[in-house]
């Protein structure tokens, strides 16, 4: 028995246009088409078909998926299946976007004591890692052997080993590391240098084995600095534009100086005095280097600073 392509439309609630349109992409294929008409006729079975096809729609089942479920060897349950892994995909994305959102709402709350000060020259060297974020998952590193590490954990290795190979060498750092943050970044990701300061540059040639390892001399000047007070809501994950940042972006707009993006430095966390029997506190300092006429005012310091946090 063969219905029109009219009656198989009120039949399954589909519409003559979608059924047209189905047929064209091999997705529901009428059973018969009139050679010199080419009038559709569905035959009763196709119901059950058509009827597939819609929730699989209606679910938001790509339409090529579709066509490959509707296919010889095709399963529309591993079809339901891709569909829903990839709404829990995008929900987890959504979620984080949204609590993002969130953290920088709440740093917009934040007042930021930014100082101004004067930097000595100083000795540092450092070790690079590659950190990949794709968009839907977690900061992560690829090794040479293609396992994935979290980045935390393969910053932290990169850090002892630096921290080794100095030793090792009778080369004693002078205070707390900091993160290099304005490493060159693509798409994918950016490169993170993980840095000491020194008494004396390195010798030449020296680096940590297995390691990319930089070293060098930052020149004196002045710096801009704020410190950071760390929380579970630190917008952590690359969303969003770090409250502490804005804030040193606004107070060197406000003093008419230019920031050198390529310096910005995450220092060291250290933990803040607190009351007795209250949480303790961790902060960390950022920094960035700046050039201009704008002055230093009554709320700065004047002093020349090591620009590391100890």
């Amino acid at each position: 028995m063969f219905l029109g392509i009219g009656d198989f439309a009120r039949a399954t609630g589909l519409t003559v246009k979608a059924l047209r349109w189905y047929d064209e992409q091999g997705v529901l294929v009428p059973a018969d088409v009139d050679p010199h008409t080419r009038y559709r006729r569905y035959t009763i079975g196709q119901l059950e078909q058509a009827g597939l096809v819609r929730a699989l729609r209606a679910a938001g089942v790509p339409l090529a998926a579709i066509r490959t479920a509707m296919g010889n060897g095709g399963s529309a349950h591993e079809a339901l299946r891709a569909r829903r892994e990839a709404v829990r995909t995008e929900r987890a994305r959504e979620d984080r976007a949204i609590a993002a959102a969130e953290r920088v709402l709440a740093g917009a709350d934040v007042d930021y004591d930014v100082r101004l000060r004067r930097t000595g020259a100083q000795a540092w060297v450092g070790v690079v890692e590659y950190v990949a974020t794709p968009e839907d998952t977690e900061p992560v590193i690829e090794g040479p052997d293609g396992a994935v590490v979290d980045a935390d954990v393969a910053i932290e290795g990169a850090l002892l080993d630096l921290y080794a190979s100095l030793h090792a060498d009778g080369i004693a750092p002078t205070g707390g590391f900091w993160l290099d943050l304005g490493r060159p970044s693509d798409a994918a990701g950016a490169e993170v240098a993980l840095c000491l300061p020194l008494a004396e540059p390195v010798p030449e040639g020296w680096s940590v084995p297995g390691r990319r390892t930089i070293a060098g001399v930052r020149p004196a000047g002045r710096e801009l600095c704020t410190d950071h007070v760390v929380t579970d809501n630190d917008p952590d994950d690359g969303t969003a534009v770090h409250p502490a940042f804005a804030a040193l972006v606004r107070a060197a707009a406000g003093r008419d100086l230019s920031i050198d993006l390529g310096s910005l430095r995450q220092h060291c966390p250290r933990e803040l005095a607190s009351a007795p029997g209250a949480a303790t506190r961790m902060a960390v300092e950022l920094s960035v280097d700046v050039d201009g006429d704008g002055g230093f005012d009554g709320g700065v310091e004047g002093g020349v600073d090591s620009g590391v946090d100890g």
